[in-house]
């Protein structure tokens, strides 16, 4: 019985996210369109980032799953700011978007070929990669250095990849230039039991609960180097995952 409600769920999942953005999706960049014409930039951009935050926040209620959230208080009232979390699974990107905040991230260069998904990276100050090309990526953190300076957010999951069993792995050396280039300040996010939604190796999605505790922003003009930054960003966020995961425990 348990099996075939995650296969329902999982279908149901996967229809309903695919039409909302594909097709809800292009009415919202459209009506975002007609509101920077007839009123202003800002009107427009307000209204097409609340949108994204009402996915976010759907996408979980899509997977019949609760989302548990401590530190709200945390988040910076004006950006720009670099969200840096652990990352469990594929869901960790509409949890931050739904209930930390909307901004850009480095995605793969597959995904700009996805309707829906690839019109919100470009809206949000997004940009694709190739790995491998060291020209390429040399011109998307360009990209991604201007775009901070002129006040976009970004989103970055400095272990580059997910991981199966919810530890955080080091950070990739060089996760966190952005934020010293620019002295733009971090915000710390732990993320649990988004893994167990989307398991790494299962085709079927696992409803649940899932926690996310949003630490106190960290200026990164208070470290000598990236290593010391990358060291304490990295414990902070450990102790946050641990303390979630124990949360966890005590309520299964």
């Amino acid at each position: 019985m348990r099996k075939i409600f995650r296969l329902f769920t999982t279908i149901y999942f996967l229809i309903i996210s695919s039409l909302y953005l594909a097709v809800y999706g292009a009415f919202v960049l459209f009506w975002g369109f007609i509101l920077k014409i007839f009123k202003d930039e800002e009107t427009s951009r307000k209204y097409v980032l609340n949108e994204v935050r009402k996915f976010g926040i759907r996408a979980f209620s899509w997977l019949f799953s609760k989302v548990v959230v401590d530190g709200q208080e945390n988040i910076p009232d004006e950006g720009p700011f670099i969200v840096v979390s652990n990352h469990q699974s594929l869901m960790d990107i509409p949890l931050i978007l739904g209930y930390v905040a909307r901004g850009g991230f480095i995605a793969k260069k597959e995904l700009s070929w996805v309707p829906g998904v690839s019109w919100f990276v470009r809206y949000m100050g997004g940009v694709f990669i190739e790995r491998g090309n060291i020209k390429q990526t040399a011109s998307v953190i360009k990209t991604v250095l201007r775009n901070l300076r002129n006040g976009i957010n970004y989103i970055v999951f400095p272990e580059g990849t997910r991981t199966e069993d919810g530890s955080v792995r080091d950070f990739k050396r060089g996760s966190l230039a952005l934020a010293l280039k620019t002295g733009v300040k971090i915000l710390p996010v732990g993320i649990w039991g988004t893994m167990f939604l989307v398991p790494k190796k299962s085709l079927l999605f696992n409803p649940g609960k899932v926690y996310l505790k949003i630490l106190p922003p960290v200026d990164p003009r208070d470290f000598k180097n990236e290593e010391e930054l990358i060291k304490y960003v990295r414990n902070e966020i450990i102790a946050a995952v641990e303390e979630l995961r124990e949360k966890d425990k005590l309520n299964r």
